[in-house]
Protein backbone atom coordinates (compact mmCIF):
# COMPACT_ATOMS: atom_id res chain seq x y z
CA UNK A 1 0.00 0.00 0.00
CA UNK A 2 2.75 2.48 0.68
CA UNK A 3 3.60 2.20 -2.98
CA UNK A 4 0.20 3.31 -4.01
CA UNK A 5 0.31 6.23 -1.86
CA UNK A 6 2.78 7.80 -3.50
CA UNK A 7 1.41 6.58 -6.23
CA UNK A 8 1.51 9.16 -1.44
CA UNK A 9 0.38 9.77 0.16
CA UNK A 10 1.32 9.88 -3.51
CA UNK A 11 1.64 8.00 -2.26
CA UNK A 12 0.02 11.45 -4.25
CA UNK A 13 1.32 14.12 -2.31
CA UNK A 14 -1.47 13.45 -0.68
CA UNK A 15 0.37 13.65 2.21
CA UNK A 16 -0.52 17.09 2.11
CA UNK A 17 -3.96 17.60 3.31
CA UNK A 18 -3.21 17.18 6.97
CA UNK A 19 0.44 16.62 7.29
CA UNK A 20 2.38 19.02 9.13
CA UNK A 21 4.06 10.59 4.48
CA UNK A 22 5.86 2.74 3.86
CA UNK A 23 7.67 1.65 6.36
CA UNK A 24 9.13 3.31 9.42
CA UNK A 25 8.19 3.84 12.99
CA UNK A 26 7.89 7.40 14.27
CA UNK A 27 9.14 8.99 17.45
CA UNK A 28 7.10 11.40 19.50
CA UNK A 29 8.20 14.84 20.52
CA UNK A 30 7.63 17.84 22.74
CA UNK A 31 7.63 20.92 20.55
CA UNK A 32 10.25 22.90 22.46
CA UNK A 33 13.30 22.08 20.35
CA UNK A 34 13.98 20.02 17.23
CA UNK A 35 15.71 17.35 19.28
CA UNK A 36 12.89 17.13 21.77
CA UNK A 37 10.32 17.31 18.98
CA UNK A 38 11.78 14.17 17.50
CA UNK A 39 12.39 12.24 20.70
CA UNK A 40 9.82 13.08 23.39
CA UNK A 41 6.18 13.88 24.07
CA UNK A 42 4.59 17.09 25.29
CA UNK A 43 2.25 16.28 28.16
CA UNK A 44 0.15 18.31 30.55
CA UNK A 45 0.63 17.86 34.26
CA UNK A 46 -2.70 16.18 34.87
CA UNK A 47 -5.11 14.10 32.85
CA UNK A 48 -8.41 15.63 31.82
CA UNK A 49 -11.54 13.94 33.15
CA UNK A 50 -13.96 15.97 31.09
CA UNK A 51 -13.75 14.24 27.72
CA UNK A 52 -16.98 13.48 25.93
CA UNK A 53 -15.70 10.33 24.20
CA UNK A 54 -14.04 7.33 25.76
CA UNK A 55 -15.83 4.87 27.98
CA UNK A 56 -18.74 5.99 30.03
CA UNK A 57 -18.63 3.93 33.20
CA UNK A 58 -19.23 0.40 32.04
CA UNK A 59 -20.30 1.62 28.58
CA UNK A 60 -18.85 1.35 25.11
CA UNK A 61 -15.52 3.09 24.52
CA UNK A 62 -15.35 5.30 21.43
CA UNK A 63 -12.21 6.84 19.89
CA UNK A 64 -12.84 9.71 17.46
CA UNK A 65 -10.09 10.79 15.06
CA UNK A 66 -10.70 13.97 13.03
CA UNK A 67 -9.57 13.62 9.41
CA UNK A 68 -9.75 16.05 6.53
CA UNK A 69 -10.85 13.85 3.70
CA UNK A 70 -13.58 11.47 2.59
CA UNK A 71 -12.95 8.11 0.96
CA UNK A 72 -16.27 8.21 -0.88
CA UNK A 73 -18.73 5.33 -0.79
CA UNK A 74 -16.70 3.11 -3.12
CA UNK A 75 -13.48 1.69 -1.75
CA UNK A 76 -10.90 -0.59 -3.38
CA UNK A 77 -8.39 -2.13 -0.96
CA UNK A 78 -6.22 -3.17 -3.90
CA UNK A 79 -5.78 0.29 -5.41
CA UNK A 80 -6.42 2.78 -2.59
CA UNK A 81 -3.93 5.61 -3.13
CA UNK A 82 -4.91 8.42 -0.76
CA UNK A 83 -4.20 8.74 2.95
CA UNK A 84 -7.82 8.23 4.04
CA UNK A 85 -8.42 5.20 1.85
CA UNK A 86 -5.21 3.68 3.12
CA UNK A 87 -6.19 4.40 6.74
CA UNK A 88 -9.51 2.63 6.14
CA UNK A 89 -7.69 -0.36 4.66
CA UNK A 90 -5.27 -0.42 7.59
CA UNK A 91 -8.13 -0.65 10.09
CA UNK A 92 -10.05 -3.40 8.29
CA UNK A 93 -7.32 -5.44 6.59
CA UNK A 94 -3.93 -6.71 7.74
CA UNK A 95 -0.61 -7.33 6.00
CA UNK A 96 1.47 -10.42 6.59
CA UNK A 97 4.15 -8.30 8.26
CA UNK A 98 5.47 -4.76 8.51
CA UNK A 99 9.07 -3.52 8.35
CA UNK A 100 9.91 -0.42 10.37
CA UNK A 101 12.48 2.12 9.22
CA UNK A 102 15.09 0.68 11.59
CA UNK A 103 14.75 -2.70 9.87
CA UNK A 104 12.79 -4.47 12.61
CA UNK A 105 9.92 -6.74 11.59
CA UNK A 106 6.43 -6.67 13.06
CA UNK A 107 4.86 -10.01 12.20
CA UNK A 108 1.08 -9.79 11.98
CA UNK A 109 -0.48 -12.63 9.99
CA UNK A 110 2.92 -14.17 9.29
CA UNK A 111 4.96 -16.00 11.90
CA UNK A 112 8.16 -15.61 9.90
CA UNK A 113 9.54 -14.61 6.49
CA UNK A 114 12.90 -16.11 5.54
CA UNK A 115 15.05 -15.63 2.44
CA UNK A 116 16.99 -18.44 0.79
CA UNK A 117 20.77 -18.20 0.70
CA UNK A 118 20.76 -17.27 -2.99
CA UNK A 119 18.10 -14.58 -2.45
CA UNK A 120 15.83 -16.10 -5.09
CA UNK A 121 13.05 -17.31 -2.83
CA UNK A 122 11.27 -16.37 0.39
CA UNK A 123 9.31 -18.69 2.67
CA UNK A 124 6.41 -17.25 4.64
CA UNK A 125 5.02 -19.19 7.60
CA UNK A 126 1.60 -18.09 8.83
CA UNK A 127 0.47 -18.06 12.43
CA UNK A 128 -1.86 -20.86 13.48
CA UNK A 129 -5.61 -20.39 13.82
CA UNK A 130 -5.97 -17.22 11.75
CA UNK A 131 -9.54 -16.11 11.04
CA UNK A 132 -11.30 -13.51 8.95
CA UNK A 133 -13.69 -11.11 10.65
CA UNK A 134 -16.61 -13.32 9.55
CA UNK A 135 -15.08 -16.29 11.38
CA UNK A 136 -13.87 -18.12 8.27
CA UNK A 137 -10.30 -19.54 8.39
CA UNK A 138 -7.50 -17.48 6.83
CA UNK A 139 -4.99 -19.76 5.10
CA UNK A 140 -2.22 -19.85 2.54
CA UNK A 141 -4.93 -19.90 -0.15
CA UNK A 142 -5.81 -16.30 0.77
CA UNK A 143 -2.15 -15.25 0.67
CA UNK A 144 -1.61 -16.75 -2.78
CA UNK A 145 -4.91 -15.31 -4.05
CA UNK A 146 -4.00 -11.79 -2.86
CA UNK A 147 -0.50 -11.66 -4.31
CA UNK A 148 -1.58 -13.17 -7.62
CA UNK A 149 -4.45 -10.70 -7.99
CA UNK A 150 -2.10 -7.80 -7.25
CA UNK A 151 0.15 -8.84 -10.09
CA UNK A 152 -2.81 -9.30 -12.41
CA UNK A 153 -4.22 -5.84 -11.73
CA UNK A 154 -1.24 -3.63 -10.85
CA UNK A 155 1.96 -5.55 -11.68
CA UNK A 156 3.49 -4.07 -8.55
CA UNK A 157 5.15 -7.34 -7.50
CA UNK A 158 7.57 -7.66 -10.39
CA UNK A 159 11.35 -7.94 -10.53
CA UNK A 160 12.35 -6.32 -13.79
CA UNK A 161 9.68 -7.31 -16.28
CA UNK A 162 8.85 -10.65 -14.68
CA UNK A 163 6.40 -11.39 -11.87
CA UNK A 164 7.22 -12.92 -8.51
CA UNK A 165 5.60 -16.38 -8.44
CA UNK A 166 3.58 -17.35 -5.37
CA UNK A 167 3.02 -21.00 -4.43
CA UNK A 168 1.19 -22.68 -1.58
CA UNK A 169 3.23 -25.38 0.16
CA UNK A 170 0.60 -26.18 2.80
CA UNK A 171 -2.16 -24.32 4.65
CA UNK A 172 0.32 -22.21 6.63
CA UNK A 173 3.29 -22.02 4.24
CA UNK A 174 3.76 -19.90 1.12
CA UNK A 175 6.81 -19.78 -1.16
CA UNK A 176 7.68 -16.64 -3.14
CA UNK A 177 9.94 -17.35 -6.11
CA UNK A 178 11.81 -14.39 -7.59
CA UNK A 179 12.92 -14.31 -11.25
CA UNK A 180 16.11 -12.54 -10.13
CA UNK A 181 17.68 -11.17 -6.97
CA UNK A 182 15.81 -8.16 -5.60
CA UNK A 183 17.27 -6.25 -2.67
CA UNK A 184 13.88 -4.71 -1.93
CA UNK A 185 11.87 -7.94 -2.11
CA UNK A 186 11.19 -8.28 1.61
CA UNK A 187 9.87 -4.72 1.78
CA UNK A 188 7.93 -5.12 -1.47
CA UNK A 189 6.13 -8.16 -0.05
CA UNK A 190 5.38 -6.62 3.32
CA UNK A 191 2.65 -4.09 4.03
CA UNK A 192 2.50 -3.05 0.43
CA UNK A 193 -0.17 -5.74 0.54
CA UNK A 194 -3.45 -5.99 2.46
CA UNK A 195 -4.31 -9.67 2.53
CA UNK A 196 -7.78 -10.19 1.01
CA UNK A 197 -10.32 -12.99 1.60
CA UNK A 198 -10.49 -15.36 -1.34
CA UNK A 199 -13.96 -16.56 -0.34
CA UNK A 200 -15.28 -12.99 -0.70
CA UNK A 201 -13.48 -11.72 -3.80
CA UNK A 202 -13.00 -14.83 -5.93
CA UNK A 203 -15.05 -14.52 -9.10
CA UNK A 204 -15.84 -10.84 -8.64
CA UNK A 205 -15.20 -8.52 -11.57
CA UNK A 206 -13.43 -5.98 -9.35
CA UNK A 207 -12.22 -5.37 -5.82
CA UNK A 208 -14.48 -2.36 -5.34
CA UNK A 209 -16.42 -2.38 -2.08
CA UNK A 210 -19.58 -0.27 -1.78
CA UNK A 211 -19.49 1.00 1.79
CA UNK A 212 -23.20 1.77 1.74
CA UNK A 213 -24.34 -1.63 0.51
CA UNK A 214 -21.81 -4.06 2.00
CA UNK A 215 -19.44 -4.55 4.91
CA UNK A 216 -15.92 -5.62 3.93
CA UNK A 217 -14.50 -8.76 5.51
CA UNK A 218 -10.91 -8.40 6.68
CA UNK A 219 -8.34 -9.53 9.24
CA UNK A 220 -7.40 -6.15 10.70
CA UNK A 221 -8.03 -4.94 14.26
CA UNK A 222 -11.42 -3.45 13.36
CA UNK A 223 -14.47 -4.29 11.27
CA UNK A 224 -16.23 -1.70 9.12
CA UNK A 225 -19.55 -0.72 10.70
CA UNK A 226 -21.00 2.38 9.01
CA UNK A 227 -20.20 5.07 6.47
CA UNK A 228 -22.02 8.40 6.22
CA UNK A 229 -21.09 10.39 3.14
CA UNK A 230 -18.94 13.40 3.96
CA UNK A 231 -19.30 12.86 7.72
CA UNK A 232 -17.65 9.77 9.15
CA UNK A 233 -16.59 6.13 8.94
CA UNK A 234 -17.26 3.93 11.98
CA UNK A 235 -15.49 0.69 12.94
CA UNK A 236 -16.15 -1.95 15.62
CA UNK A 237 -13.39 -4.10 17.06
CA UNK A 238 -12.72 -7.41 15.33
CA UNK A 239 -13.20 -10.33 17.77
CA UNK A 240 -10.91 -12.51 15.63
CA UNK A 241 -7.95 -10.11 15.33
CA UNK A 242 -4.74 -12.13 15.46
CA UNK A 243 -3.15 -9.94 18.15
CA UNK A 244 -6.21 -10.03 20.38
CA UNK A 245 -9.29 -7.86 20.62
CA UNK A 246 -8.70 -4.11 20.53
CA UNK A 247 -8.87 -2.24 23.83
CA UNK A 248 -11.29 0.35 22.39
CA UNK A 249 -14.70 -0.85 21.19
CA UNK A 250 -15.39 1.68 18.44
CA UNK A 251 -13.27 3.92 16.25
CA UNK A 252 -14.71 6.82 14.26
CA UNK A 253 -12.85 8.69 11.52
CA UNK A 254 -14.78 11.96 11.47
CA UNK A 255 -14.42 14.12 8.38
CA UNK A 256 -14.14 17.86 9.13
CA UNK A 257 -12.46 19.65 6.24
CA UNK A 258 -12.45 23.18 7.69
CA UNK A 259 -9.47 23.68 10.01
CA UNK A 260 -11.28 26.15 12.27
CA UNK A 261 -14.20 23.79 12.81
CA UNK A 262 -11.88 20.84 13.36
CA UNK A 263 -9.90 22.69 16.02
CA UNK A 264 -13.01 23.90 17.82
CA UNK A 265 -14.32 20.33 17.85
CA UNK A 266 -11.05 19.04 19.26
CA UNK A 267 -10.84 21.76 21.91
CA UNK A 268 -14.44 21.09 22.96
CA UNK A 269 -13.51 17.51 23.84
CA UNK A 270 -15.62 16.02 21.05
CA UNK A 271 -12.67 14.17 19.49
CA UNK A 272 -9.59 12.36 20.72
CA UNK A 273 -7.00 12.96 18.00
CA UNK A 274 -6.22 15.07 14.95
CA UNK A 275 -3.26 16.23 12.92
CA UNK A 276 -2.55 19.91 13.55
CA UNK A 277 -0.30 22.13 11.40
CA UNK A 278 2.36 24.09 13.31
CA UNK A 279 0.65 27.46 12.88
CA UNK A 280 -2.47 26.18 14.70
CA UNK A 281 -0.73 24.46 17.61
CA UNK A 282 -0.84 27.34 20.10
CA UNK A 283 -4.11 26.36 21.89
CA UNK A 284 -2.70 22.90 22.64
CA UNK A 285 0.71 23.92 23.98
CA UNK A 286 0.90 23.84 27.80
CA UNK A 287 -2.74 22.74 27.84
CA UNK A 288 -3.16 19.90 30.33
CA UNK A 289 -6.11 18.48 28.40
CA UNK A 290 -3.91 17.50 25.44
CA UNK A 291 -0.68 15.81 24.44
CA UNK A 292 1.40 16.78 21.40
CA UNK A 293 3.27 14.11 19.45
CA UNK A 294 5.70 15.18 16.72
CA UNK A 295 7.09 12.44 14.54
CA UNK A 296 8.71 11.85 11.18
CA UNK A 297 6.99 9.94 8.41
CA UNK A 298 10.03 10.22 6.18
CA UNK A 299 7.86 12.51 4.08
CA UNK A 300 9.58 14.54 1.37
CA UNK A 301 7.74 17.69 0.22
CA UNK A 302 8.75 18.82 -3.26
CA UNK A 303 8.06 21.03 -6.26
CA UNK A 304 7.72 19.40 -9.66
CA UNK A 305 8.12 21.12 -13.00
CA UNK A 306 5.71 19.51 -15.44
CA UNK A 307 7.84 18.03 -18.22
CA UNK A 308 4.68 17.58 -20.33
CA UNK A 309 4.14 21.34 -20.47
CA UNK A 310 5.51 23.10 -23.55
CA UNK A 311 6.80 25.87 -21.30
CA UNK A 312 9.01 23.39 -19.43
CA UNK A 313 10.57 21.54 -22.38
CA UNK A 314 13.81 23.52 -22.32
CA UNK A 315 16.19 22.24 -19.63
CA UNK A 316 18.01 25.55 -19.20
CA UNK A 317 14.71 27.29 -18.59
CA UNK A 318 13.82 24.70 -15.95
CA UNK A 319 17.18 25.28 -14.31
CA UNK A 320 16.43 28.99 -14.17
CA UNK A 321 13.07 28.36 -12.50
CA UNK A 322 14.76 26.22 -9.84
CA UNK A 323 17.43 28.86 -9.19
CA UNK A 324 14.61 31.29 -8.42
CA UNK A 325 13.37 29.08 -5.57
CA UNK A 326 14.53 29.13 -1.95
CA UNK A 327 13.70 25.84 -0.20
CA UNK A 328 14.26 27.19 3.30
CA UNK A 329 11.98 30.17 2.71
CA UNK A 330 9.30 27.89 1.25
CA UNK A 331 9.41 25.42 4.15
CA UNK A 332 9.53 28.17 6.75
CA UNK A 333 6.39 29.67 5.22
CA UNK A 334 4.68 26.28 5.42
CA UNK A 335 5.80 25.11 8.86
CA UNK A 336 6.44 28.46 10.63
CA UNK A 337 9.48 27.19 12.56
CA UNK A 338 12.64 25.35 11.48
CA UNK A 339 12.19 22.83 14.29
CA UNK A 340 9.42 21.24 12.21
CA UNK A 341 11.59 20.36 9.21
CA UNK A 342 15.07 19.53 7.93
CA UNK A 343 16.32 20.80 4.59
CA UNK A 344 17.10 18.10 2.05
CA UNK A 345 18.47 17.94 -1.48
CA UNK A 346 17.60 14.42 -2.60
CA UNK A 347 14.47 12.41 -3.33
CA UNK A 348 15.39 10.34 -0.26
CA UNK A 349 14.59 11.57 3.27
CA UNK A 350 17.67 13.11 4.86
CA UNK A 351 17.86 10.32 7.47
CA UNK A 352 17.79 7.48 4.91
CA UNK A 353 21.09 5.58 4.99
CA UNK A 354 21.47 5.99 1.22
CA UNK A 355 20.90 9.75 1.27
CA UNK A 356 23.56 12.03 -0.22
CA UNK A 357 23.64 15.80 -0.53
CA UNK A 358 26.39 15.65 -3.17
CA UNK A 359 23.94 16.64 -5.86
CA UNK A 360 23.02 19.76 -7.83
CA UNK A 361 21.20 21.73 -5.14
CA UNK A 362 19.97 24.66 -7.24
CA UNK A 363 20.84 27.09 -4.46
CA UNK A 364 18.81 30.31 -4.61
CA UNK A 365 20.33 32.72 -7.16
CA UNK A 366 17.98 35.32 -8.66
CA UNK A 367 20.47 36.61 -11.22
CA UNK A 368 21.09 33.12 -12.61
CA UNK A 369 17.34 32.59 -12.66
CA UNK A 370 16.81 35.76 -14.70
CA UNK A 371 19.56 34.87 -17.15
CA UNK A 372 18.39 31.31 -17.79
CA UNK A 373 14.70 32.19 -18.13
CA UNK A 374 15.03 35.40 -20.16
CA UNK A 375 13.99 33.73 -23.43
CA UNK A 376 11.31 31.50 -21.91
CA UNK A 377 7.78 31.76 -20.63
CA UNK A 378 6.92 34.71 -18.38
CA UNK A 379 3.65 33.23 -17.13
CA UNK A 380 3.32 29.89 -15.35
CA UNK A 381 0.49 28.05 -13.62
CA UNK A 382 1.03 26.30 -10.28
CA UNK A 383 -1.26 23.55 -8.96
CA UNK A 384 -1.65 22.81 -5.24
CA UNK A 385 -4.19 21.36 -2.79
CA UNK A 386 -6.63 24.11 -1.90
CA UNK A 387 -7.79 22.80 1.49
CA UNK A 388 -4.21 22.53 2.77
CA UNK A 389 -3.11 25.78 4.43
CA UNK A 390 0.55 24.78 4.21
CA UNK A 391 0.26 24.17 0.48
CA UNK A 392 -1.31 27.60 0.12
CA UNK A 393 1.52 29.32 1.99
CA UNK A 394 4.09 27.44 -0.06
CA UNK A 395 2.32 28.48 -3.26
CA UNK A 396 2.30 32.15 -2.27
CA UNK A 397 6.01 32.01 -1.45
CA UNK A 398 6.86 30.35 -4.77
CA UNK A 399 4.81 32.98 -6.57
CA UNK A 400 6.76 35.75 -4.83
CA UNK A 401 10.15 34.15 -5.53
CA UNK A 402 9.48 33.68 -9.24
CA UNK A 403 8.16 37.23 -9.49
CA UNK A 404 11.63 38.41 -8.43
CA UNK A 405 13.00 36.57 -11.46
CA UNK A 406 10.46 38.22 -13.75
CA UNK A 407 7.99 35.34 -13.97
CA UNK A 408 4.32 35.70 -13.07
CA UNK A 409 2.74 32.64 -11.47
CA UNK A 410 -0.99 31.95 -11.50
CA UNK A 411 -2.00 29.96 -8.42
CA UNK A 412 -4.59 27.24 -8.98
CA UNK A 413 -5.83 25.44 -5.87
CA UNK A 414 -7.87 22.27 -6.39
CA UNK A 415 -9.39 19.81 -3.92
CA UNK A 416 -7.60 16.58 -3.08
CA UNK A 417 -9.51 14.25 -5.46
CA UNK A 418 -8.94 16.63 -8.37
CA UNK A 419 -5.28 17.00 -7.41
CA UNK A 420 -4.83 13.23 -7.31
CA UNK A 421 -6.37 12.88 -10.75
CA UNK A 422 -4.14 15.59 -12.20
CA UNK A 423 -0.89 14.34 -10.71
CA UNK A 424 -1.62 10.75 -11.71
CA UNK A 425 -1.89 11.80 -15.37
CA UNK A 426 1.47 12.40 -17.05
CA UNK A 427 -0.22 13.88 -20.13
CA UNK A 428 -1.69 16.90 -18.31
CA UNK A 429 -0.47 20.17 -19.85
CA UNK A 430 -2.77 22.70 -18.15
CA UNK A 431 -0.29 23.19 -15.28
CA UNK A 432 3.41 23.99 -15.38
CA UNK A 433 4.28 23.28 -11.74
CA UNK A 434 2.95 21.15 -8.89
CA UNK A 435 3.48 21.23 -5.13
CA UNK A 436 3.59 17.70 -3.75
CA UNK A 437 4.92 15.31 -1.16
CA UNK A 438 5.26 11.58 -0.69
CA UNK A 439 5.97 8.89 1.86
CA UNK A 440 7.76 5.82 0.54
CA UNK A 441 9.55 2.82 1.97
CA UNK A 442 13.05 2.79 3.41
CA UNK A 443 14.67 0.91 0.52
CA UNK A 444 15.66 3.27 -2.32
CA UNK A 445 14.20 0.91 -4.91
CA UNK A 446 10.71 1.83 -3.68
CA UNK A 447 11.37 5.31 -5.09
CA UNK A 448 11.87 3.92 -8.61
CA UNK A 449 8.15 4.26 -9.28
CA UNK A 450 8.59 8.03 -9.05
CA UNK A 451 11.40 8.40 -11.57
CA UNK A 452 11.73 5.26 -13.70
CA UNK A 453 9.93 5.10 -17.03
CA UNK A 454 9.81 1.32 -16.52
CA UNK A 455 7.71 1.77 -13.37
CA UNK A 456 4.75 4.04 -12.60
CA UNK A 457 6.95 7.08 -13.35
CA UNK A 458 4.84 9.36 -11.17
CA UNK A 459 7.04 12.40 -11.77
CA UNK A 460 7.23 11.90 -15.54
CA UNK A 461 10.97 11.33 -16.00
CA UNK A 462 12.45 9.92 -19.20
CA UNK A 463 16.10 9.09 -18.59
CA UNK A 464 17.43 5.69 -19.65
CA UNK A 465 20.43 5.89 -17.34
CA UNK A 466 18.19 6.51 -14.33
CA UNK A 467 16.07 3.51 -15.38
CA UNK A 468 19.17 1.32 -15.72
CA UNK A 469 20.69 2.38 -12.41
CA UNK A 470 17.49 1.70 -10.49
CA UNK A 471 17.47 -1.82 -11.95
CA UNK A 472 21.15 -2.35 -11.09
CA UNK A 473 20.67 -1.08 -7.55
CA UNK A 474 17.90 -3.56 -6.89
CA UNK A 475 19.75 -6.46 -8.53
CA UNK A 476 22.62 -6.61 -6.02
CA UNK A 477 22.74 -7.37 -2.31
CA UNK A 478 26.16 -5.72 -1.96
CA UNK A 479 25.55 -2.65 0.24
CA UNK A 480 28.63 -0.73 -0.94
CA UNK A 481 27.66 -1.23 -4.59
CA UNK A 482 24.10 -0.15 -3.86
CA UNK A 483 25.33 3.01 -2.12
CA UNK A 484 27.49 3.89 -5.12
CA UNK A 485 24.62 3.27 -7.55
CA UNK A 486 22.03 5.28 -5.62
CA UNK A 487 24.47 8.15 -5.18
CA UNK A 488 24.54 8.34 -8.99
CA UNK A 489 20.75 8.11 -9.23
CA UNK A 490 20.27 10.99 -6.79
CA UNK A 491 22.76 13.09 -8.76
CA UNK A 492 21.07 12.38 -12.11
CA UNK A 493 17.57 13.03 -10.81
CA UNK A 494 18.66 16.42 -9.53
CA UNK A 495 20.42 17.34 -12.77
CA UNK A 496 17.24 16.77 -14.80
CA UNK A 497 15.84 19.99 -13.24
CA UNK A 498 12.33 18.57 -13.07
CA UNK A 499 12.16 17.70 -9.40
CA UNK A 500 13.07 20.08 -6.56
CA UNK A 501 13.06 18.39 -3.12
CA UNK A 502 12.58 20.63 -0.13
CA UNK A 503 13.57 18.39 2.76
CA UNK A 504 11.76 16.27 5.34
CA UNK A 505 8.98 17.53 7.60
CA UNK A 506 7.62 16.40 10.93
CA UNK A 507 3.96 15.55 11.41
CA UNK A 508 2.14 16.75 14.53
CA UNK A 509 -0.55 14.66 16.19
CA UNK A 510 -2.59 16.16 19.03
CA UNK A 511 -4.41 13.71 21.31
CA UNK A 512 -6.72 14.08 24.28
CA UNK A 513 -4.90 13.56 27.57
CA UNK A 514 -7.05 10.56 28.42
CA UNK A 515 -5.84 8.60 25.38
CA UNK A 516 -3.19 6.04 26.26
CA UNK A 517 -1.20 3.43 24.36
CA UNK A 518 0.17 5.76 21.67
CA UNK A 519 3.73 4.49 22.16
CA UNK A 520 2.56 0.88 22.01
CA UNK A 521 0.47 1.55 18.90
CA UNK A 522 3.52 3.25 17.31
CA UNK A 523 3.28 6.40 15.22
CA UNK A 524 3.95 5.45 11.62
CA UNK A 525 3.72 6.92 8.12
CA UNK A 526 0.34 7.24 6.43
CA UNK A 527 -1.82 5.37 8.91
CA UNK A 528 -0.78 7.41 12.00
CA UNK A 529 -1.08 4.37 14.29
CA UNK A 530 0.75 1.16 13.44
CA UNK A 531 -1.53 -1.02 15.58
CA UNK A 532 -4.90 0.51 16.41
CA UNK A 533 -5.67 -2.34 18.81
CA UNK A 534 -3.10 -0.99 21.29
CA UNK A 535 -4.88 2.33 21.83
CA UNK A 536 -6.81 2.61 25.10
CA UNK A 537 -8.24 5.14 27.50
CA UNK A 538 -6.71 5.93 30.89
Amino acid sequence: MKKRLIKVLSIFAVAAALTAACSGGGNTGSGTSKESLQNGSAKGEEASDSGKNGAASGGESVFTYIVQGDTGNSFNPMTADDRWGLMLAHAVYAPAYHIYSDGTYDYILAQSMEASEDGLSYTMKLKDGLKWSDGQPLTADDIVFTYEKINESTQNLYVGDKPIKVEKQDDTTVIFKLPAVSASAAEMLSDEVSILPKHIFEGRASFDVNLIEEKPVGAGPYVFEEYKTGEYIKFKKNPYYVKGEAAIDTIIYRNIEQSDTANLTMQAGEADAMIVPPDLLEPYIDNEAFEIHNYSEGRVPYIRLNSASEKMKDKKYREGVLYALDRDEILLAAYTDRKFYELGYSFLPFDNKYYTDKVQKWEHDVEKAKELTKDGAKNLKLCYISEDSMHERMALTIQSELKEAGIQVELSGVNTPAYMKLTNDNTVTDYDMFIGGYVMGSDPDTFAMLFSSKKDNRLNFHNEEIDRLFEEGNATLDESKRKEIYDKVQKLVSEEAIYYPLGTNLRTLVTSKRLDGVDEAKLVPIYTFGDLSKLKFK
